[in-house]
């Protein structure tokens, strides 16, 4: 009885990893991109708070006449 329902539990897990592998999270287009920051991911939010400080003071700039 223990060992039937943990065949079962371990069928039913299977077939919802099974439907997970199926969908896509990630276009196929971005998934080189979600590998990199996956891979590289302190180097990546290093970048993206780089781009987004120099965006924002850039926009402060030329935005608002101080």
């Amino acid at each position: 009885m223990k060992d039937e329902s943990f065949l079962q539990l371990l069928k039913n897990t299977a077939k919802e990893q099974q439907l997970l592998v199926k969908e896509k999270f990630i276009p196929d287009q971005l998934s080189d991109l979600a590998n990199f920051v996956a891979s590289h991911l302190w180097q990546s939010l290093l970048i993206l708070a780089f781009f987004s400080t120099a965006i924002l003071n850039l926009w402060k700039l030329f935005v608002y006449d101080y």
